[in-house]
């Protein structure tokens, strides 16, 4: 018999809890689903990150990038994470301002 490796547990943990959650799933990976909203996304994110499914997090995220209180979450999160490193080391400041010039090239 193969040996498992953590990354494969991990994937059939993952494949298990979708079996066990399917409209869960569903919702995950289908935008524009009527049932998405901003308590839909919160309870996602809470039972995702509960289950160490981090990956996962971002899937839903960017699959459900288009909805309107999505431009509010990312555009928040982006000044945050802009006001974290610019109140770190100075280098915080030169390294936002070479990845945005990095970014827009």
């Amino acid at each position: 018999m193969e040996h498992l490796t953590k990354r494969d547990k991990h994937t059939i943990r993952f494949l298990q809890w979708i079996r066990k959650y399917p409209g869960l799933w569903f919702l995950i990976c289908t935008p524009d689903s009527e049932h998405m909203n901003l308590d839909m996304m919160k309870m996602l994110i809470e039972r995702l990150a509960k289950e160490q499914f981090y990956e996962i997090i971002f899937v839903l995220l960017m699959v459900h990038r288009n909805e309107a209180f999505m431009d509010t979450v990312f555009k928040t999160m982006l000044l945050d994470m802009i006001l974290a490193s610019w109140k770190g080391e100075a280098k915080g400041k030169q390294q936002i301002i070479s990845e945005l010039k990095n970014l827009l090239a």
